[in-house]
């Protein structure tokens, strides 16, 4: 089992600073979500090749792993440039993601909760373009229901049940 610390309290610190005071605090392992300087929430990711190699040099300094990347973009938006430009921005974290060497992304649905039905199409949409760049990359994506997306519960509630494929 890893026990993973989301650093978000320590945004502010420097890459480096951030990742020993982790470490200090007795962390292996970080679950790395937004920051302005690196990934910022529903906004293009600010890191470059160049800041990306800073915070692997760090992570290996300090002997600390990534346990997972927790991006935040509106891929789920109703609103078809605000979708593209959230699949965009995937494409960007999940290639940072691979380059970090870590296996797992957490995320959230978004959308709005108002308009479900359009933003679970906007979703599929998205998953249909990103989801061969997971797969080429061995990245696995969980995905958590939030207050304030179109999908609130991880187990909805739903009165269709399946037909019984009993004969008799």
């Amino acid at each position: 089992m890893k026990i993973a610390l989301d650093p978000h309290m320590l945004r502010a610190l420097p890459l480096d600073e951030m990742v020993r005071t982790v470490a200090e605090l007795g962390y292996e392992y970080i679950e790395l979500s937004p920051r302005d300087d690196f990934m910022p929430f529903f906004l293009h990711p600010r890191a470059d090749d160049e800041r990306v190699a800073e915070l692997k040099r760090a992570l290996r300094t300090h002997g600390v792993q990534l346990s997972s990347v927790l991006p935040l973009y509106k891929w789920s938006s109703p609103d078809e440039t605000e979708r593209q430009a959230a699949v965009r921005y995937w494409k960007r974290v999940i290639e940072i993601t691979a380059d970090l060497e870590c296996p797992l992304m957490n995320s959230e649905f978004n959308g709005r909760p108002e308009r479900a039905a359009e933003s679970e199409a906007a979703f599929w949409r998205s998953l249909e373009e990103l989801l061969p760049l997971f797969e080429r990359e061995g990245i696995a994506l969980n995905l958590e229901a939030h207050p304030d997306d179109f999908c609130e519960e991880n187990t909805p509630r739903s009165t269709w049940s399946a037909p019984s494929t009993s004969r008799g």
